[in-house]
């Protein structure tokens, strides 16, 4: 093992990506991070980022962390919910797979008519009870905040206080599959919609040099475009990807393990997600341990805190107080 690193004077920060089954990777970057001693001192996450985020911020020991993901993907709550009922599969696609493609989106489109998730709220609320504790995020170990899209006001809310399941809960509500979470005045979506890897929340957080970590999807051509939802999906899709793209720009190191190719549901290929992860990390450890001592330099020469201000505006969680 590594000697970790004497940099107290750096405030190394890890702002963990949205991507479901992608984030798994979350863990491999956080194991070798770990293992060369690169120190951690506030976590932004958002989406599946939260969820490792808030778990790692609680518990800071990736051999924990790990053990806790796989009881999960182990458990009969994770098999009711039924996470994959929208991949489509890979291979041919000759006739059979348009006839099944063109059934499973007409009951999607009538499902979707009709109640505000495809998702129960009840079932959601199992997996979120079984992932994180109900305690407040005050109980973090290393501060932590997570990210929501507030669809009445139309805006960011960073959740850095109150219920650590609740705030969890509300970075990860998929629109139109997760029912949205309310808390108070707000009813939150999923955070990734508006900054998939919360750079800016991490620097709020008081860190001086932030390492982001990107499960984005890639955009690729698509053939698929056949009624006027595939094309308002499609458009979304690329303004959500660029949008990201924008957001990621804010990291001072970005790690972005090989799990584009994913989809977001395929929690059966963990364990290829997080040996992602662990590659990306090693890679990136040189870059990681010059910048850690470029920052520390610049604190020596008494240079002005430099803070990026974030691309979107966000508006804080009333009550919440900064870790400083």
């Amino acid at each position: 093992m590594a000697n970790p690193l004497k940099l107290k004077s750096v405030r190394v920060g890890l702002a963990l990506g949205g991507g479901a089954a992608r984030g798994l990777a979350h863990l491999g970057v956080i194991r070798i991070l770990e293992r060369e001693g690169i120190p951690i001192h506030a976590i932004g996450g958002t989406s599946m980022g939260a969820i490792i985020g808030a778990k790692y911020a609680l518990t800071p020991n990736a051999g924990v962390l790990e053990e806790d993901l796989q009881r999960f993907l182990r458990s009969k709550v994770f098999r009711e919910a039924q996470l994959d009922f929208l991949k489509e599969e890979e291979g041919e696609r000759g006739f059979f797979f348009q006839l099944s493609r063109y059934i499973s989106r007409r009951v999607y489109y009538t499902l979707a008519a009709n109640q505000r998730s495809l998702i129960k709220r009840e079932t959601f609320q199992k997996t979120i009870d079984f992932l994180i504790p109900d305690v407040p995020i005050a109980f973090t170990r290393i501060p932590f905040a997570t990210t929501a899209v507030d669809l009445n006001k139309g805006k960011e809310i960073v959740i850095q206080a109150g219920s650590l399941r609740e705030a969890v809960a509300a970075s990860c509500a998929l629109p139109g599959v997760i029912p949205p979470v309310e808390i108070g005045e707000y009813e939150l979506v999923d955070g990734g919609w508006l900054d998939l890897v919360p750079a800016s929340v991490v620097r709020f957080l008081g860190a001086d040099l932030v390492i982001g970590v990107w499960v984005g999807s890639d955009l690729e051509e698509t053939c698929y475009l056949g009624n006027s939802i595939d094309i308002l999906s499609r458009a979304d899709e690329i303004s959500r990807h660029y949008l990201g793209m924008i957001r990621v720009a804010e990291c001072d190191v970005v790690i972005a393990p090989s799990v584009r190719h994913m989809h977001w549901s395929d929690f059966e290929r963990a364990k290829e997600a997080v040996e992602a992860g662990e590659e990306a990390a090693v890679e990136a450890i040189p870059v990681i341990k010059r910048s850690i001592r470029k920052a520390r330099v610049k604190k020596w020469l008494f240079f002005p805190k430099h803070r990026i201000a974030p691309t979107i505006p966000f508006e804080l969680y009333p009550g919440a107080e900064v870790h400083r």
